[in-house]
């Protein structure tokens, strides 16, 4: 009986089409609630974040094992990434122009990463508050 619901409830979706494309019955196209694309474009920006900081955290270590947990984090970085991308683009935000990318934020990753050898883990550095990092683009 569950496989005949499921089934008949598949027959009346549109094949081809995916959910978040489809006309809601009321007839209205739904939009964001107010600030829900700024929140899902921080958290996608957020991944190439991530990538930038893992990046720094490797410069000057050779150890195998951290380097595979870094590449585990850079995936799940990524991962979060898509599930923000889904999100934007179902709430019909506007979507990025590029994938995710540690470029944007490696000069201040770097930095974070040398203050923060350099303080030997006493206490995070203020360069190391992500709220203050710009892209090269934005700084301009």
């Amino acid at each position: 009986m569950r496989y005949l619901a499921m089934s008949a409830a598949l027959a009346m979706t549109p094949v081809g089409v995916p959910a978040y494309a489809q006309a809601k019955s009321g007839g209205a196209m739904a939009t964001a609630p107010a600030g829900t694309c700024g929140t899902l474009m921080r958290q996608y920006d957020g991944a190439s974040m991530d990538l930038a900081a893992n990046f720094a955290s490797s410069v000057g270590d050779n150890s195998a094992p951290r380097a595979t947990l870094r590449q585990m984090e850079d995936a799940n970085s990524l991962a979060t990434a898509k599930i923000a991308l889904d999100l934007i683009r179902d709430n019909r935000c506007p979507t990025p122009k590029s994938a995710p990318s540690m470029a944007p934020y490696i000069s201040q990753a770097l930095t974070c990463s040398t203050e923060r050898m350099k303080a030997s883990g006493a206490e995070s550095p203020a360069s190391c508050d992500r709220a203050n990092w710009k892209t090269e683009s934005s700084a301009k």
